[in-house]
């Protein structure tokens, strides 16, 4: 399933100016991890916790085949498809490197004369840069205990994995690290 390949993986945090035509420019180690094919275009919508959603075609279908298999008529499952489709924006990205940004979608973000670009994997965020740093601020306390969990379900994987009879000696977990 593409979101567990490594194909294309955004990471790090970088802030670019926003022109007064409401253009940023994508960071150049994001554009370099597009994946072939993908014709230099992105899909920006609403995103949570206040920020845009940035997502290559290849990724973007993951997403909408979850939608798909919601339940027609679950009036959450609707609530969701009502308020995160419709404001969906395919973009093509600029001979350099730069995206239009719907007013719309800088509105609900609050994003002025910057942008903070913030990786997360298979698809990036973009941020205010001071709603970003209050996110960060407001929930740096939980860190430890997140991290703490992401280790947790590795171990967990490994244990299932040596259950399937698939063990994995190449990934140290509590029981063997150095």
């Amino acid at each position: 399933m593409l979101e567990d390949s490594y194909d294309f993986l955004f990471v790090g945090d970088y802030t670019h100016a926003v022109d007064a035509k409401n253009r940023t420019a994508i960071p150049s180690s994001f554009r370099r991890s597009f994946p072939t094919g993908t014709d230099d275009r992105v899909v920006l919508l609403r995103g949570a916790s206040g920020c845009i959603e940035a997502h290559v075609r290849p990724e973007w279908r993951v997403h909408v085949t979850r939608l798909r298999n919601l339940d027609l008529y679950n009036e959450q499952d609707l609530v969701l498809r009502r308020l995160w489709l419709p404001g969906a924006n395919e973009i093509e990205l600029d001979g350099q490197g730069r995206v239009l940004l719907p007013k719309k979608l800088t509105d609900l973000a609050g994003i002025g004369a910057e942008a903070r670009f913030v990786g997360l994997g298979p698809f990036f965020e973009i941020w205010s840069p001071a709603r970003f740093d209050e996110y960060v601020a407001q929930n740096a306390r939980l860190y430890d205990k997140l991290i703490k969990r992401l280790d947790g379900r590795r171990a967990a994987d490994e244990r299932a994995a040596i259950r399937g009879g698939q063990v994995q000696r190449d990934v140290p977990s509590a029981g063997n690290a150095p």
